[in-house]
C-alpha cells in the first residue's frame, strides 16, 4: 500500500514539474513567436490588398513591417551576435521592404512576392 501511495505522489510531482518546465520554455519563446505572428498578419494583409486590387492602405502594412524587421535580431538572438546567414536574410528582408513605395498594385505585387520569398528562405533554414 505504501508503494502505491509513493508511486501516485511521484507521478503527481513529476507531472507538476513537467508542466512548470513546459510553461517556462513556452514563455522564453513568446517574444520571437509574437513578433513573427504580427509580421505574418501584416504581410498577409498586404498580400490580400494586392490580390484584391485595393492598395491604398498597403503603405501602412509596409511601414509596420519595416519597424518590426528591425526587431527580429533582438527577438531571436537577444544580446548574442546573430550568425552571418541570419544577418544576410535580415538584410535581404530590409532591402525588400525598403524598395520604392508605390500605391500601384503592380509594383506592390512584385514587392510582396520579394518579401514573401525572403521570409520563406529564412524560415526554410531556421525552422
Amino acid at each position: 500500500m505504501r508503494q502505491v501511495i509513493l508511486l501516485i505522489v511521484g507521478v503527481i510531482v513529476g507531472a507538476t514539474a513537467g508542466i512548470s518546465v513546459t510553461n517556462t520554455l513556452r514563455q522564453r519563446d513568446a517574444y520571437p513567436r509574437g513578433l513573427m505572428d504580427v509580421m505574418q498578419h501584416h504581410y498577409v494583409s498586404l498580400h490580400n490588398d494586392v490580390r484584391r486590387g485595393h492598395c491604398e492602405l498597403s503603405a501602412q502594412h509596409l511601414d509596420v513591417l519595416r519597424i518590426l524587421a528591425g526587431e527580429i535580431g533582438d527577438a531571436v538572438y537577444g544580446e548574442d551576435i546573430p550568425d552571418s546567414s541570419f544577418r544576410e536574410f535580415n538584410t535581404r528582408l530590409v532591402d525588400a521592404l525598403n524598395a520604392p513605395n508605390s500605391t500601384e498594385c503592380k509594383a506592390l505585387a512584385a514587392q510582396s512576392q520579394k518579401i514573401g520569398a525572403v521570409c520563406d528562405d529564412c524560415h526554410r533554414q531556421y525552422r
